[in-house]
Formats: structure tokens, sequence, C-alpha cells
């Protein structure tokens, strides 16, 4: 224990040994995509990187350019590879942890800093999508740096808004829902307003970051006609979506109900010690031998406050999934305003309810959102980590153990090896979990590669593909998109346990020939496409051909 007791004032030992930790997970999950091979959404960002680097194939996609635009540097000094954006996103994720351990060291300890950010960067369903190419994890490990910048802007100078500000803006062209993370950021600067001491900064910060987006909307002006069309698309799309789709899921409580699944061993652990120290705690305090002082507000505010409050609360409440989620977003920042306001402005606090805003802003929006996937858990991850350990520490301020003995002293150990062995097992079951990507993405190949050789000209005919992104980067060439058809209409989505029957069979031959499709990449269990022919097939993937 007196080695524990030793490092955890000692920040540049844990960093470094965080740090290692983070580079072994980093290299075995970059080794274990490399054989995965990329998923849908990644050959999208690859695609949009050749077209930046000035190598277009021919196709490319609506996507959030920043990590596009990344890829694109390595394109331009070297051949296309699908490595850059695996290892692009290994080191995003490994420079997040970094900067939530900077974040958490503002308000814990050494120790307890790196307990929460080895918490966060070992939460199973972060491990699953480290280094697979997908612009969540990357996304939130720039929106961790804005804000702790955020922070030192306040605390220490101002001038760090000249880089938070832009970077907030990065985390929004990464992806684009990261525009929610202005809610904890500006309800930061508005409770710490009198303690910011150059509030021109503010307004250079933000010119800075407008001048990011600039090119951006240029590009998309030349390329759709409208420069804000992409999000537009986005924000459309997110508040109308269908019930058919595999992910649909209108239950508001979805990621609640969750949380067992995603947070992992370690985290329970941690959770079952705030449960027990808290009871510890309670009998303590029946006992008369201690006093819960950590959230003891004072109240008195103006009576405005304290009636507007609770009204906004339940209106908040009603608002929850019954009207558009900006509205419930609104309500929410100014509740912790008033919150606020109504702790008689006490700055100890105001870490607190950054974290707060910036959990809540993103729980009401993926609750919100009609299509509820596990990898959005992603947005509210450095959040709960934090108020895990905000947690452990009331705990540990309350009970303590053996005189000047911190409970951490004690279990920290503990915490350390469950959370490394489990980590180490679960990535170790990702493989096997992913093998019919596996599968799928060396059946695309083995297509691909089968017709070039069958057809030299393939490039001049018009090929359509279920699976467009990768046939197309494969390929090197324009693939078109193939959609499912139910009940005689087309969706471009994945369908909820579709199967096609025969009048949907034959909607797609009709489409096929309509749009002069020459070939069809397809991995779906047509009954019959009376003008194709089936000419190979891949494991999962059959290539039909338009017949003569």
């Amino acid at each position: 224990m007196e080695i524990v007791n030793k490092i955890k004032s000692n920040r540049w030992f844990l960093l470094i040994f965080l740090v290692i930790i983070l580079i072994i997970i980093t290299y075995s999950k970059i080794k274990i995509q490399l054989i995965i091979g990329p998923s849908y959404d990644a050959y999208d960002f690859l695609a949009n990187a050749a077209e930046f680097a000035g190598k277009s194939i021919g196709y490319s996609d609506l996507r959030p350019p920043f990590i596009s635009f990344l890829i694109s540097i390595v394109f331009r000094f070297d051949g296309f590879s699908e490595a850059p954006i695996f290892i692009i996103d290994g080191i995003f994720y490994i420079l997040g942890t970094i900067g939530l351990f900077l974040l958490l060291k503002l308000r814990f300890n050494s120790l307890y800093s790196f307990l929460g950010s080895l918490l966060y960067a070992t939460f199973p369903i972060l491990l699953t999508y480290v280094a697979v190419g997908f612009p969540e994890l990357s996304s939130i490990s720039i929106s961790i740096w804005a804000l702790y910048l955020t922070v030192l802007a306040v605390k220490k100078d101002s001038k760090f808004f000249f880089i938070s500000f832009p970077l907030a803006m990065l985390a929004f062209l990464t992806k684009f829902n990261q525009a929610l993370i202005i809610f904890p950021l500006f309800l930061y600067i508005l409770i710490n307003w009198k303690n910011i001491k150059n509030h021109r900064n503010i307004a250079f910060g933000i010119a800075i970051s407008s001048l990011i987006i600039v090119p951006v909307l240029i590009y998309y002006s030349f390329k759709y006609g409208n420069p804000i069309f992409p999000f537009l698309d986005f924000y459309g799309t997110s508040s109308n979506l269908i019930s058919e789709h595999f992910d649909y899921n209108p239950d508001p409580f979805f990621y609640i109900k969750l949380l067992p699944l995603v947070i992992g061993n370690g985290a329970l652990l941690v959770i079952f010690t705030i449960m027990g120290g808290l009871l510890l705690s309670y009998v303590k305090l029946l006992l008369g031998k201690s006093s819960i002082s950590e959230f003891k507000i004072n109240f008195k505010e103006d009576l405005l406050i304290k009636l507007s409050v609770p009204i906004l609360f339940v209106v908040f409440l009603i608002s929850w999934g019954s009207v558009s989620y900006l509205l419930s977003e609104i309500l929410f920042f100014f509740i912790l305003w008033g919150l606020f306001k109504l702790s008689k402005h006490d700055n100890r606090y105001d870490l607190d309810f950054l974290f707060l805003s910036w959990f809540g802003s993103f729980l009401i929006f993926i609750s919100a959102y009609s299509l509820k996937d596990v990898r959005y858990f992603l947005m509210i991850l450095p959040p709960f980590a934090y108020f895990l350990i905000r947690g452990l520490k009331i705990v540990e301020n309350q009970v303590g153990l053996l005189k000047q003995r911190k409970l951490t002293s004690y279990l920290a150990p503990i915490f350390i090896l469950v959370i490394i062995l489990s980590t180490a097992l679960y990535i170790s079951t990702i493989p096997d979990a992913n093998n019919k990507l596996k599968t799928v993405n060396i059946n695309m190949e083995e297509a691909s590669h089968w017709l070039v050789n069958y057809d030299p000209d393939y490039k001049s005919k018009i090929v359509f593909s279920d699976l467009w992104p990768n046939t197309a980067w494969v390929l090197q060439m324009n693939v078109q998109k193939m959609p499912e058809f139910k009940n005689n209409q087309k969706y471009y989505l994945n369908l909820k346990d579709y199967s096609p029957t025969k009048e949907d069979s034959d909607v797609a031959n009709n489409f096929l020939v309509e749009n002069n499709a020459d070939y069809y990449f397809s991995i779906r269990d047509w009954v019959n496409l009376n003008n194709y022919d089936p000419i190979n097939k891949f494991g999962y993937v059959t290539i039909y051909k338009k017949k003569s």
C-alpha cells in the first residue's frame, strides 16, 4: 500500500503508466482491425479521403469531412490503404484519454484522475470501437480537449479560447452531433463569467473557429449547390427516421437499460464501492459521527429563480421525447444555470456542472434520436466516468479507513487489476464477434477481383451493390446504391427483419433494368431476378450479370 501512497501524487508516473496501457490496447486493436477490415461507414471516409487527396475513385458520400481530410494527407504521399483510418482513430483514442486525465486532474488527485481515465478507456463499448474507423471516438476525443482548454481559459489564461473554440469546431466537423458540446462549453463560461480575465478572447476564439468552417462551406457549395445542405440533411434525418429501420427503437430509456452491458467489471466494482461507502456513511450519520455536507445548497437567491427552476424541470420532463430534443436541451441548460445560481455561485462545483451538462446534453439527444445504436453510448462515457470517480471521492471523504488511510489506498490495486484483466479478456473476444464482417470483407474483395479479371472493361459498366462503399473502394470506381424494397417502396437503409418476397424481388429486378445495371453485387437472398443471372458466388456475395 505504501507504493500506492507514493505514486498517487506522482502525476507523471501515472500518466506514463496510462499511456503505456493505451498504446498496448491501441496496437492490439489495430492489428485485429487490419485482419477484420473496415466497416461499412469506414469505406465512405476512405473514399472521401481519396477525393480530398485529388485521387478520386469516382465514388464519395456525404460524411463529416475532418477524418477524411486527415486520411487524405497520407494518401497524398502514399498509395491507398485501409490502415490510416485505423491508426488515426487509435491516435485519437490515446489523445482523448490523456486529455480526460488532465481534465480530471483539475478536480482530483493523480490517482483518482488515473482511475477515471482508465475506466473510460476500458469501457467494453469503447474498446469495441477503438481503431474501427467510426467518427464517434475521434470526435469525442477532440471534444474532451476543447472542454479541457476551455477550463484552462477560464481558470488560467483566456487565450486558451483561441484553441478551445477551433477544437470544438473540429469535433463538429468530425461528427455533426458533437455540435451539442456547445451546451457544456457555454454553460461553463456563463457560470464563470466573472472569473474570465479578458472576455474579448472569447469572441476571438469564435472568430478563429469560424475560419475553419469556411473552406468546408465553400466545398459543400460547389459539390451540393448549398453550403449547409449536409447539416440540414443530418439534422433533418435525425427527426424523421422511419420505424422500418433495424435500429429503430422509440424507448427513451434504452441507454439507461443498456448501462450494465457497456460499463464493464471495473466500473461495476466502483459503483458497488460507492454504494457500500454511502451506506456506511449513512450509518455514521445516524450515529451522529458524520455529516454529509458535500451537496449542501444555500437557497438565498431571488424568488424568481426559486420558482423558475422547478417549473422548468416539470416542462423539461414533459418535453422529453414528445417535442424537439433541442427544446429539451435548452430547458436543461437553463435548469443547470438556475441551480448554479441557487448554489450561491459556488465555483467549487463548476466542473460538476460542466460534466452534468455534458452528460445530460448528449443523453437527451441519443434518447430522442429514433435510431438506437450501442455506439452512440460513447458520447456520454467521459462524463459518466467523471461521476463514478466523483462518487468514489465523496465516499472516501465521508468514510475513510483506519485513521488517515484512504479508501483508494486499499482498493486502487484491485480496481486496476480487475480493469486490466477484464480489458485483456474482452479484447480477445473481439475477433470472433466480428467474424461475419471479416468474412463479408474477404468475400467482397474476392468477388471484386474476380470481376476485374472476368471483364477488363468493367469500369465502363454500371455496377450496383448492396454494400456500395465496400465495392466502390475495392473496384476503385463509382458504384451505384442498391436500395431495399418492401411493399413497393424503396429504402436506402437497413430494414428490420428484412426478407425479400417474390414481389420485392420483381421490384428490385425492374429497378436494375430501369437503371441499366450491368452487374449487381448482392448479399441478399432474392427470390428471383428475372433479367439477371448469378454468374459467381463468393460466400455471402453473389455477382449478378444482366442477361444478353
